[in-house]
Parts: C-alpha cells; structure tokens; sequence
C-alpha cells in the first residue's frame, strides 16, 4: 500500500520516534478521510489492530482488505460491547490498537484540531486495558477526493507525538483517570497540527476540508483552467 501510494503522493513522517518499540498501547488519530486507515496502516510497520467502523465491511474489497489487517469491526449504531471486549483482550495480549476517536470523518469546527472534544471512550479503553495513549496527527489524506492531486504529488503528513502515560496519583477516581486522559489527548492532537503547520508553514488550505468542499475547489479550478 505504502509503495503503491507513494506513487502518486509524497508521504511525510515525522515524530517516529515516539512510537514505543512494542505495544501494548492505544495508538489514536484524527479522521479527516477515508484513505486514512490504509495509508497510516502502511506508514507504521508491526502490527495494529485498528478499530474500523462495521460499515466498512459491508463491501467485499473492503472486508478483503480490513480482515486482511486483522480490523476489529465495530457498529458505531449503539453501544458494542462485543468489540470493546475485543479491543481489550487485544491490549491485554500486548498487542497495539489503533483507533479513531471522533466517531467519524471530521474538519473544521467538528473536529478535535478545530477544537471538538475527543470520544472520552479514549480514556475509558485506556484506563481498562491498563495501558498508554500515542497520538497521531494526519493533514492532507482529504485533499485526495479530488483526482487532479493524485498526479501533483500532494503532501500527506503523519505526525506522532510523546506517549502519554495513565496518571499514577492513587487518589484519582477512575473517572477522574479517564477524563484526564482525554483531555490530555485532545491537547497533544492539537498541539501536534500546531507543530506541523510552523515546521512545514502549512497553510489553511492544507488542513482538513469535507470531501464536498475538495470536489467544489477541483471543479472551479477545472473551470478556470478551461476559460
């Protein structure tokens, strides 16, 4: 996947160095497109088992391609006590699980890096399965849904940043570790989309925009071109 993408697109990778050398460990990230999961995939060599939503299975090529990857399903509908029993029998065997933590594809305001608070089910699995937080930023996978970036070679960027540990202080409720956890992810996805966007000079056109939003640019840049 990583050879065929990078084909068309230059993948950038920054802050590998965080990733711990093994799991087990919650790798979260931001949704912005539907090229996320398989590109980031491709990105973080090892296995992970990532969480992705049940409907991504209903087509064949995509049940091929997430069952191939070992994906825990889950319907995103109600409450799926199946897959988060799941999830945590993954941690507990030491193994990593990825998970996208706004219930979906998300830009501007609806976003964590617009400001959107974070499914407190991040600190909820955290505290569970006894284990730490990496996060993960990605900008750019959403400029995909217009074809004419395919053969301009568009900059996707992954950004990953320090672990973050479950609090040790003993006089935290469990709910307090749970919070607290959230809220200290939601701080480092924003201070990742900080980071990039001063280390490469991102501009607001580079940060995450609904695929209509992309398509709409495509055809009045097709437009302009064409007078």
């Amino acid at each position: 996947m990583r050879t065929l993408i990078g084909i068309f697109v230059k993948i950038r990778v920054t802050g590998k160095r965080h990733l711990p050398a093994k799991g087990p460990y919650l790798l979260i990230c931001n949704h912005i497109s539907h090229f996320d999961p398989p590109i980031l995939a491709s990105i973080r060599w090892g296995a992970v088992s990532w969480v992705v939503a049940l409907e991504m299975f209903q087509h064949p090529v995509g049940r091929w391609f997430f069952e191939g990857l070992d994906s825990i399903s889950i319907n995103r509908q109600e409450s799926d006590l199946k897959a988060v029993r799941e999830i945590l029998r993954r941690l507990k065997s030491g193994d990593i699980v990825g998970l996208f933590p706004e219930g979906g594809i998300r830009s501007g305001e609806t976003s964590v890096l617009g400001g959107a608070p974070l499914d407190g089910s991040v600190g909820a699995l955290a505290q569970l399965g006894g284990v730490p937080v990496v996060p993960c930023v990605v900008l750019g996978t959403d400029k995909l849904y217009a074809k004419r970036n395919w053969w301009w070679r568009t900059t996707l960027d992954f950004r990953f940043g320090p672990m973050i540990p479950l609090p040790s202080d003993p006089s935290l409720s469990t709910k307090e570790i749970r919070e607290q956890v959230t809220r200290k992810a939601e701080a480092a996805m924003t201070e990742l989309s900080r980071e990039l966007k001063t280390e490469f000079a991102l501009a607001s056109d580079d940060f995450p925009k609904t695929a209509q939003e992309r398509w709409a640019e495509a055809a009045a840049a097709e437009e302009a071109i064409s007078k």
